[in-house]
């Protein structure tokens, strides 16, 4: 009997291009084939920051949802920007040029997003990086699924918007929010998918998919819940190992888990994406 596959590798990651795709985002595309191949919309790898070569501080990898993947070229793209010291190397590493070596990088890692079914419309509501995920998940939508697409991205301001061509999908309408009104929508992202629910969707069914700011997640899951709407959430957190292990971004569930039988959940392992109805912090 053959073995089962692993879902998940341990390899080496060489750059192959990186650019800025606004004035805070980075878009980093990396040559992993066997993670090209396997890698599903909404989940995520862990990232070292620099060669093995050069140290191993920071220690810790970081988490980077996929944003895109390409099978057949071997390459995933991961959008991120400088949050701290470890993001800051990992700019100027890979802003370095090719041949400089390669990084350490496990994935494809967690439970990614699935179409919810018997919508009319499918909503994605992204803010800062958690645009990645949803981009992602709305270019491998299947071109036969029913209902209109729209994907809200927001930002503070237009210079923080990713370039559109960095983040189209295949028949989606794309909708930009800045909260200062310089470009799209003036407002907030929930605050333009409540226009965007009453005007051009209005009496329809959409299902919505969100990631991001957490305070801004929790904002469209209570938007969904007082509409009567399906709704999938992409949570982020500071994690040490990616699959489990650590238990170091551990949420709580109303619900015991299937296996353990604790009300606790792992945003690596059993996320990152939730139905935001099964969180006990948002119930």
């Amino acid at each position: 009997m053959r073995a089962a596959e692993s879902p998940f590798v341990q390899t080496l990651a060489e750059p192959v291009a990186h650019e800025a795709v606004s004035s805070r985002y980075f878009l980093l595309t990396l040559r992993a084939p066997e993670i090209a191949r396997r890698a599903q919309p909404g989940q995520f790898v862990m990232l070292a920051c620099q060669p093995d070569a050069s140290g191993l501080d920071p220690l810790l990898p970081r988490p980077l949802a996929v944003l895109d993947a390409d099978p057949g070229a071997g390459n995933i793209r991961l959008l991120y920007f400088v949050a701290g010291r470890g993001t800051g190397i990992l700019r100027a590493f890979a802003a370095s040029g090719a041949g400089r070596g390669a990084l350490r990088i496990i994935g494809p890692l967690g439970r990614g997003f699935e179409a919810l079914p018997g919508a009319e419309a499918h909503v994605g509501v992204g803010g800062g990086s958690g645009v990645a995920p949803l981009v992602f998940f709305f270019r491998r939508m299947p071109a036969e699924l029913p209902g209109s697409r729209c994907l809200i991205l927001a930002a503070r301001s237009a210079d923080q918007l990713a370039r559109a061509e960095a983040v189209s999908a295949p028949s989606t309408r794309l909708h930009e929010a800045t909260d200062d009104g310089s470009r799209g929508f003036r407002g907030h992202a929930v605050a333009a998918l409540e226009a965007l629910l009453e005007g051009e969707l209005r009496g329809k069914r959409a299902a919505l998919y969100v990631a991001g700011p957490e305070p801004m997640m929790e904002a469209a899951a209570k938007l969904a819940r007082a509409r009567g709407l399906p709704c999938r959430v992409s949570l982020e957190a500071r994690m040490a190992c990616g699959v489990g292990v650590c238990r170091a971004c551990v949420v709580d569930a109303l619900t015991p888990h299937a296996h353990s039988g604790l009300k606790r959940r792992a945003i690596c392992q059993d996320g990152p994406v939730f139905d935001p109805c099964e969180l006990k912090a948002w119930a």
